[in-house]
């Protein structure tokens, strides 16, 4: 795994994808398996029959994890390489920092993503009503809807703030 972080840090990371041999958080140390892209091969079965049955990522996303590290220190440590390698695989997201948690669940993530929105639509003007039928909440700024109804007509889903 070394080999192949400090390889995409100097760009001589040939073009191909790296397998490794378990789900497990690979380490510098861990064995990997680079195969070069070739359309004519079944790369998943190749690495799989050389004891290596787990995708990890190809050479472009490789370097991309070596340019966030980048963004960290110039010359990334064998051990941010790792890391800012890790974070991506596990999450299919750039690490946003040295040492950071783990990204919230996605149903988490999408809640407080709803919310910061939620809260980002203007007051309702109870002096204006809501056109929705039934609803008796004042319509907000820019908008003949509630909050809930903007809410809804844009996110295209139901609305799971009722204040």
């Amino acid at each position: 795994m070394r080999y192949v972080l400090r390889a995409a840090a100097a760009g001589k990371l040939e073009d191909g994808w790296l397998y490794l041999p378990n789900h497990e958080n690979p380490g510098l140390d861990t064995a990997c398996l680079m195969i070069v892209s070739d359309a004519d091969e079944d790369m998943q079965l190749i690495a799989s029959e050389r004891g290596f049955s787990v995708e990890g990522l190809d050479t472009p996303t490789i370097e991309g994890t070596v340019h966030a590290a980048l963004q960290f220190q110039d010359s990334p440590s064998d051990e941010l390489l790792l890391e800012s390698f890790v974070y991506y695989w596990r999450f299919d997201a750039w690490l946003p920092m040295p040492g950071a948690p783990e990204p919230p669940p996605l149903e988490e993530a999408k809640l407080e993503w709803d919310r910061e929105f939620f809260d980002s639509l203007a007051a309702e003007r109870p002096e204006e009503l809501c056109r929705t039928e039934g609803c008796q909440r004042g319509a907000i700024h820019h908008s003949v809807l509630c909050r809930v109804h903007h809410f809804e007509m844009i996110r295209k889903e139901p609305c799971p703030f009722l204040e």
